[in-house]
């Protein structure tokens, strides 16, 4: 780098009009117009079964849900035909147990479990945001599995998870109290009809027990899993479909975005607004201070502020285009990251940092694309190149300008703290965004990719050049033409320059001039009037 460059590039100029436009937009008015807050603008079905909402109403809703009522859950249609055809099944010794991955005995105590339980989906945020009726969700064939009545009566309410993670614990309940009953009736007398009886009944028991014990010790992880995969999969499935395709899911996310994208233009245009009265203000404060410590005057003193506030309003007005624009980028911007937060919120639930950096990316890829697609200044390929990477290296620098101020505010707990975070934020950013800027403008690797880039040119601009330098050999050809002496008198000079006059249109000129260049026997490199020559000719130029 080259100090010539150096000493060309403002600085200072440059840095103080990025800072600026930091502090009036992304670090000035963050606060007063928009809000990021956890999860997002609108609420998902991830989001919610985490415990983060969006909104009020949403939450109302949850909570106002009701009891949960099983009698509704185990008396629907679906679950009485599926338990009689189970029962059918398990008398023909056709009934497989999904859980423990092998056919019920004809004999064996059979319950019908809702894998996915009644309970879990009464009170699944998910299907409550979504307004879906839990019964019929619950009660999906997909969702009912027939297996041992212990093993169902242990897994309760219970997801299957749960259940696979007590699963150890249970058997080792049941060994204990078998190994302790057992010892137990070692000791029990049988001499009376009552003392048979109560050995009888811990008997009982002790059978029972290894019953349950073998139950247990026949659920197959796996293939546990796996029917609760499937069974979720199938709920989830429901679920999603019913709230994603909703009216419901549509319009909060229309209004989520509209809301964003107007508060985003707004924030954007007051901030050039408020751009331009620093910039005037900074110009004619010292001037004003000048004039009132030298002499003062009140009638001086407000003609002053009035030129001023006249001043501000014409650059204001001056700029109204930029501000348009800057309004529609910012909307734009807004919206698309309204969207795109909504999108990730779905599968993830985002922070407060990262909805703020999705929103300070959108505006420079906004600017990016639209640069990239309408390039309207027609830039060849290098210097478009050039253009986006300034507006995506802004863009970086906004973001670590973000990433930066969240953590200063966390550390910044004194007075006016956050507002220092402010302000350093805003000079890393423009620290960073002007050593950006001239490095791809100013420093030589640059300079050799941009000209590398720009060798490379579209059909429609090669086309272009090609014709101008048509153009251009025609120009010099006339020129060296009208040079040739034509040994015309006055007379006939100004009789030759009438008939071209006169002549309507190019078919009537080339006929005056064809009939004068044979009158004359100027020899041309073409035949006149033959178009396949001419253009033959004009190739090889």
């Amino acid at each position: 780098m080259s100090n010539t460059q150096c000493r060309d590039f403002d600085w200072s100029g440059e840095l103080h009009k990025t800072v600026v436009h930091s502090l009036t937009t992304t670090f000035g008015l963050d606060f007063l117009l928009l809000e990021d807050k956890a999860g997002g603008d609108v609420d998902t079905v991830h989001n919610v079964r985490n415990g983060v909402w969006a909104t009020k109403k949403a939450e109302r809703a949850y909570q106002s849900r009701g009891q949960y009522d099983s009698h509704a859950y185990h008396s629907h249609e679906n679950y009485i035909a599926k338990g009689r055809e189970d029962k059918a099944a398990q008398k023909n010794g056709e009934l497989y147990d999904a859980y423990r991955n092998k056919t019920m005995g004809q004999r064996e105590d059979r319950h019908l479990d809702h894998t996915v339980s009644a309970h879990e989906i009464h009170n699944d945020a998910g299907r409550v945001l979504a307004e879906a009726n839990g019964v019929e969700l619950a009660n999906q064939s997909s969702n009912l599995n027939s297996t041992g009545a212990y093993v169902n009566i242990k897994k309760s309410n219970q997801t299957t998870e749960q259940f696979l993670n007590n699963h150890s614990a249970y058997k080792e309940q049941k060994i204990a109290s078998i190994q302790l009953n057992q010892d137990k009736l070692k000791s029990m007398p049988e001499n009376t009809p009552q003392q048979r009886h109560e050995k009888q009944k811990l008997q009982d028991k002790i059978r029972k027990d290894q019953e349950h014990l073998e139950e247990l010790n026949a659920v197959n992880p796996e293939k546990m899993q796996a029917a609760d995969d499937t069974a979720r999969k199938a709920y989830n499935a429901e679920v999603n479909y019913a709230y994603y395709t909703s009216s419901k899911f549509f319009k909060n996310t229309t209004a989520a975005a509209a809301n964003q994208g107007i508060r985003m233009g707004a924030r954007q245009a007051l901030g050039l607004v408020l751009a331009e009265i620093w910039f005037e203000l900074k110009a004619q404060l010292p001037k004003m201070y000048h004039e009132c410590k030298q002499k003062f005057s009140l009638e001086k003193f407000f003609q002053r502020i009035q030129k001023t506030l006249q001043n501000i309003w014409t650059r204001v007005t001056t700029r109204f285009k930029d501000l348009l624009t800057s309004f529609k980028d910012g909307f734009l911007g807004g919206i698309l990251a309204s969207i795109n937060s909504t999108i990730l919120n779905i599968f993830v639930t985002t922070n407060k940092l990262v909805g703020k950096l999705i929103r300070e990316s959108w505006q420079s890829l906004v600017k990016a694309v639209k640069l990239i697609f309408f390039n309207p200044e027609r830039l060849a390929l290098g210097d478009l190149a050039r253009e986006v990477s300034r507006l995506l290296g802004a863009g970086l620098s906004v973001t670590l300008g973000v990433i930066l101020n969240q953590q200063l505010a966390i550390l910044f707990k004194f007075p006016f703290g956050q507002e220092l975070a402010a302000f350093v934020s805003a000079m890393a950013t423009g620290l960073m965004t002007i050593g950006m800027t001239y490095f791809l403008d100013h420093s030589p690797l640059m300079q050799k990719v941009w000209n590398f880039l720009n060798q490379f040119k579209s059909k429609y601009r090669q086309a272009l050049e090609e014709f101008q330098k048509i153009n251009t050999e025609l120009d010099r050809y006339l020129v060296e033409l009208s040079k040739l002496e034509f040994n015309m008198d006055p007379v006939e000079l100004k009789e030759f320059t009438d008939s071209l006059l006169q002549a309507n249109d190019e078919y009537q000129r080339s006929m005056v001039l064809a009939t004068e260049i044979n009158r004359r026997n100027i020899s041309l490199p073409f035949e006149t009037g033959n178009v396949g020559e001419t253009r033959n000719w004009l190739k090889k130029l």
